[in-house]
């Protein structure tokens, strides 16, 4: 409670809290009303107040809240109302809007569902506080019946307790309103005014002593609603001071508390992230600098123009879940990073747990999409606050809720905390049956940040897994095997690789709006910025995935990606497919070409450790982009066959363009690829076929023996006698049809996959086909199935180059010039014998007896050029595969 002699200095520093704009914009937007009746608002289009037909309108949300809760208001106060020439005009056109909008919503049984929403209710009664003493001096009376009357009811409203959003800050709102018209407004004989003003004081107090985390940071999940809430905290503070309130000390010792969130929560640039429901707005030229004691928050706001700096660069809150990293204060191109594991609330929460965003020199790197409004039945709101817009773990392809009963299965350990760096561990449980803990370690190098990471992710069952990386809007991206570079205006800014126990593909999407959002950013409410966001996908029960991100002393230095993104060009068929074709000019190389097919799960870079092969061989190269098949996975069969006949087509057009045959084409690709570069090269007769671990999907590949092959998966590709070009069957059951010789690498311990490829085995040799070579090395796991399978493919194209009809086992094949030797390491079917021939220039020179082992070191070797002669019998039976490698040169 409060002494009447006091009234005085409590409403003087109300009057500073209560909300006006006094710029230009802000009195154009309030003439507007008085010349043309619009309500004009800088988020909104004009709205005609058309005998307050504008409250019976259908809009968003945030739309409805501005209109019902009077804001447009805070436009007139600082201008048309406080400017003699406008203000009686002004006052009398205020009182004509409060009074229609009363006449239409007297109560809250037949009113529009945002007029009595919580918090609107408490904006409207915070700007009728604020227009009241420019109503009473020039509209006394109407002020009394009109005006005082609505505060009245809705003050008494505010008060009720069934009314009052407890534990948000909707909540709080309500109870600023209710302090507010206590001090403002309430007469002296009303009982209320002292009534209110201790009730709304409790509430405050109830809500602040439990919206802040021990660290001192608000729980509503959000950096904005943080420095909102922290303002409104310094607010009480003073009316508490004022009125020599018990609570002063208190709420002093929490707004500095919490402000050390707030100052390391800004980025270089004076603004706050997009995490959560952030709305990046310019802090400095908010007018929040002020908010805190000390001079921290205006240095950092300011970009080091005015304040301080403050003393620390790093921030670990494991009790609020968040890691904040800086390489420098007053340098809007420092580097910045934060790291969210936090579930401290429902409100405001998305499912961001793990997530990782990073900023330097001056652009988002690794972003997020931000929000995009709270009308939460739009796709881009859903969306937004979706796994899909953060840089976390999807598990089989279904985004987490936003909100559930996860608060205490998402938490941060921190492991070590330096001037420079730190080292954390976030845990995210929420999912059903798997659990995600990533660790991240920053740690500077002659002063530049690296960041690891090394997501462990466990399960009882076997799922499919994707970690997304959402990229700036201002950064280009050239894609590698397993990782990517990410440029600005020609300069590069950072590369992120990946490597893991499983195998792993990655994929580029942008601008995806079905069969759901992909690839958005959201500078601000209901505007939509395609970005792009590269999935890294791995499918199985446990994995680990380190991940390595690089600002300078890149992992991928000097190199230029001859398929970068900038660089595909786009087929405008039945269905578009993006592809990148490389002509050769030599003779050999314009007779012949490779199409390289990438994985739905790996268009991260098509040709791996084989794109060598092709240039060196100077073999005119089609690459046909994974994405645009993924984007049709979810399009019925008939759109997939669409699919199907585009990629045939594309194949036959740039073959027959460059005078190339299908007898001297060459179909090539991993996993998703490998099941592709199968399908089609079988579809369109191609006079080679080298795939490596393909995937297939669930269905059957042969429909019986001596049948045409019909793959149903992993797209329902048609081949055989449904596909584009391919032979057709006559009625005699003797055809036969030919098909190309065919290499296929496979997992020796898959036994689903390996007996699917049997099946196909099988039903190509029930229609008279030549053998195939299938092969199983005996050391090939998930762990190193992608490079085994890249060396597979590298070794059969060597052999298609040179024109050999020889079937390659995959290989390394090293040359120490220093030490004089020679190491080849060759992955070999189990119980196969192996014998090692080395060829100096025509001249076999050494060789090694069969035996089991699949390595063999030549040494005390002069220098010149060599080769392997690899021979290979199976354990049982005298049958004797040979093939040769490709040429090494050991120098002086």
């Amino acid at each position: 409670m409060f002494k009447s002699d006091q009234l005085a200095a409590l409403q003087a520093v109300v009057v500073t809290q209560l909300p006006s704009i006094a710029n230009e914009s802000a009195r154009r937007r309030a003439s507007n009303f008085l010349t043309a009746g619009v309500v004009s608002s800088p988020s909104f289009p004009d709205l005609p107040f058309d005998g307050g037909a504008l409250w019976s309108r259908k809009g968003p949300r945030s739309q409805q809240r501005y209109l019902h809760g009077f804001l447009f208001f805070t436009d007139w106060f600082g201008t048309v109302l406080a400017d003699e020439t406008t203000a009686v005009e002004a006052a009398e056109r205020a009182l004509q809007v409060v009074q229609t909008w009363a006449g239409l919503h007297p109560s809250r049984d037949h009113a529009a569902s945002m007029a009595y929403h919580d918090e609107t209710t408490a904006q409207r009664l915070i700007n009728l506080i604020s227009l009241h003493p420019f109503v009473v001096d020039r509209c006394q009376d109407e002020a009394r019946t009109v005006l005082e009357p609505l505060m009245i009811t809705t003050a008494d409203l505010l008060a009720d307790d069934s009314f009052h959003a407890t534990g948000n800050n909707h909540g709080m709102f309500q109870d600023l309103a209710l302090l507010y018209w206590a001090i403002m407004c309430a007469h002296d004989d009303d009982s209320r005014r002292y009534e209110y003003f201790n009730k709304a004081m409790m509430r405050l107090k109830l809500y602040f002593s439990t919206c802040f985390t021990s660290d001192g940071v608000h729980i509503e999940n959000t950096p904005t609603y943080h420095l909102m809430v922290s303002r409104h905290v310094a607010n009480v503070q003073k009316i508490a001071h004022a009125a020599g309130h018990e609570d002063s000390d208190y709420y002093l010792s929490l707004v500095h508390r919490a402000e050390r969130f707030a100052i390391h929560a800004l980025m270089p640039n004076g603004t706050f992230p997009p995490i959560s429901d952030t709305q990046q707005t310019d802090v400095a030229r908010s007018g929040m600098q002020k908010v805190f004691p000390s001079t921290e928050f205006a240095f950092a706001s300011s970009q080091g123009s005015v304040g301080t700096a403050p003393p620390e660069r790093c921030l670990v809150l494991p009790d609020s879940g968040y890691a904040i990293y800086r390489s420098g204060w007053g340098d809007a191109n420092a580097t910045f990073a934060f790291f969210s594991a936090a579930y401290n609330a429902d409100y405001h929460k998305h499912s961001d747990d793990l997530s990782l965003f990073l900023r330097s020199g001056g652009i988002d790197l690794l972003s997020e999409s931000g929000p995009y409004g709270y009308d939460y039945k739009h796709p881009f709101s859903r969306y937004a606050y979706s796994q899909f817009a953060h840089n976390s773990l999807v598990v089989d392809g279904r985004s987490l809720p936003r909100t559930d009963a996860g608060h205490d299965r998402v938490t941060l350990q921190r492991l070590e905390e330096h001037v420079d760096g730190f080292k954390v561990i976030g845990t995210n449980a929420r999912y059903e049956d798997v659990v995600h803990k990533r660790t991240l370690t920053v740690m500077e190098e002659s002063g530049i940040p690296r960041f690891d990471l090394e997501d462990d992710i466990s399960s009882d069952t076997e799922h499919e897994y994707q970690l997304l990386w959402n990229l700036g809007t201002e950064v280009s991206v050239a894609l590698r095997d397993q990782g990517f570079e990410l440029f600005h205006q020609g300069r590069k800014m950072m590369d992120l690789t990946v490597t893991a126990d499983v195998p792993t593909g990655m994929t580029l999407h942008e601008g995806v709006k079905k069969p759901r959002p992909l690839g958005w950013r959201f500078p601000k409410f209901g505007e939509a910025v395609p970005a792009k966001v590269v999935v890294f996908k791995f499918k199985g029960s446990r994995a680990r995935v380190e991940t390595r991100i690089r600002l300078a002393d890149f992992t991928y230095a000097d190199q230029e990606s001859s398929i970068s993104e900038e660089r595909w060009s786009l087929y405008s068929g039945e269905i578009p497919l993006k592809y990148r074709f490389i002509p050769r000019t030599s003779a050999a190389g314009r007779s012949r070409l490779a199409v390289i097919f990438s994985s739905v799960d790996d268009i991260g870079h098509p040709a791996g450790a084989y794109e060598a092969t092709l240039e060196k061989a100077g073999t005119s190269t089609l690459y046909i982009s994974g994405d645009a098949k993924d984007r049709i996975g979810s399009h019925p069969t008939g759109q997939e066959s669409a699919v199907s006949r585009s990629l045939q087509r594309l194949i036959r057009a740039v073959a027959e363009e460059n005078g190339i045959s299908m007898a001297d084409v060459v179909t090539v690709g991993i996993s998703d690829g490998g099941a592709d570069a199968l399908i089609h090269g079988l579809a369109l007769s191609v006079g080679r076929i080298i795939v490596g671990i393909p995937h297939f999907g669930s269905e059957p590949i042969v429909s019986g023996p001596g049948d045409h092959i019909l793959p149903l998966a992993p797209r329902n590709l048609a081949i055989g006698d449904q596909a584009e070009g391919a032979h057709t069957r006559d009625e005699s059951p003797d055809t036969v049809v030919e098909h190309p010789r065919t290499s296929i690498l496979v997992l020796q311990d898959d036994y689903h996959e390996a007996q699917r490829v049997l099946a196909l085995l099988s039903g190509l040799r029930g229609t008279g086909a030549p053998s195939l070579c299938l092969t199983a090395p005996a050391d090939l796991s998930g762990a190193n199935a992608r490079s085994v399978s890249e060396y597979f493919l590298a070794a059969n194209l060597e052999q298609w180059v040179s024109g050999s009809q020889a079937e390659a086992l995959p290989y390394i094949l090293t040359p120490d010039a220093e030490g004089g030797s020679v190491s080849i390491r060759v992955h070999a079917p189990k119980g196969a014998q192996i014998s090692y021939r080395l060829y100096k220039n025509s001249e076999n020179i050494r060789r090694r007896s069969y035996s089991d082992q699949q390595v063999a070191v030549f040494d005390s070797l002069a220098p010149g050029t060599y080769r392997v002669r690899v021979f290979t019998a199976e354990a049982a039976g005298n049958h004797v595969e040979a093939f040769t490698t490709r040429w090494v040169t050991l120098r002086e």
